[in-house]
């Protein structure tokens, strides 16, 4: 049986009505777990545009963000705390000591002795001038020494018209060159007596005011140094 030329193409078009509609129900049907449809954003990733893209090309026209404040300066650094430190720093030796260094105080007799001898009216041979000067002004009455090896003993007598605080005191500074130095000694009715003294080294003052001034005796020991 011949089917007419209608027919056939009635027949046609019904079958690609068939095919069009499989066709969108297939479309619409779930795909597979993990593959997304494709045009489509993957999962876990966002569709909308990064902040970074958006605030560095805003869209044309649009006004621009107003600028973030600048931070201010402070007006003045923070205090310092106090710092300690243990470091022990050594002594410049090219430094130039606090103190002088100190020089020796002479010994007031040394060997050799002089011989025995005295003097009237004058200062005997070997008297020990150096530690027992002859007070400026003064009339000399009787000097004398006496040795015996390594003690040594000397006197002096005389008169001056100073008062007896000026022959304490010329004989305090003559005698302090060399450490002696004074203290208050028995005397008579009158009189002041004071003692020079150092290392067993002795010189006795004995200084008594008169009508014309002061007259004064001087008696000392000393032990001389080899």
């Amino acid at each position: 049986m011949k089917l007419s030329r209608r027919t056939w193409i009635v027949s046609g078009l019904a079958a690609a009505v068939v095919l069009a509609a499989g066709a969108v129900t297939l479309s619409l049907l779930p795909g597979p777990a993990g593959s997304p449809t494709a045009g489509a954003p993957a999962a876990g990733s966002s569709s909308s545009p990064s902040p970074s893209a958006t605030t560095s090309a805003p869209a044309a026209g649009a006004p621009a963000a107003p600028a973030a404040p600048a931070p201010t300066a402070q007006s003045s650094p923070p205090a310092a705390g106090k710092r300690f430190t243990t470091e022990v720093i050594p002594a410049d030796p090219q430094a130039t000591p606090a103190l002088p260094p100190s020089t020796p105080i002479p010994y007031p007799v040394s060997a050799p002795l002089p011989k025995t001898a005295s003097a009237t009216g004058g200062i005997v041979e070997g008297f020990p001038t150096t530690v027992l000067p002859q007070l400026p002004g003064s009339k000399v009455k009787t000097t004398s020494v006496a040795s015996d090896s390594p003690n040594l003993q000397v006197s002096l007598t005389g008169t001056t018209d100073g008062s007896v605080t000026d022959v304490v005191g010329f004989y305090r500074q003559a005698l302090a060159k060399f450490g002696m130095y004074d203290a208050a000694a028995p005397a008579l009715d009158g009189a002041t007596a004071v003692t020079y003294s150092r290392d067993g080294n002795a010189v006795t003052l004995t200084a008594t005011p008169n009508q014309s001034g002061t007259s004064f005796a001087l008696f000392g020991t000393f032990t001389a140094k080899g």
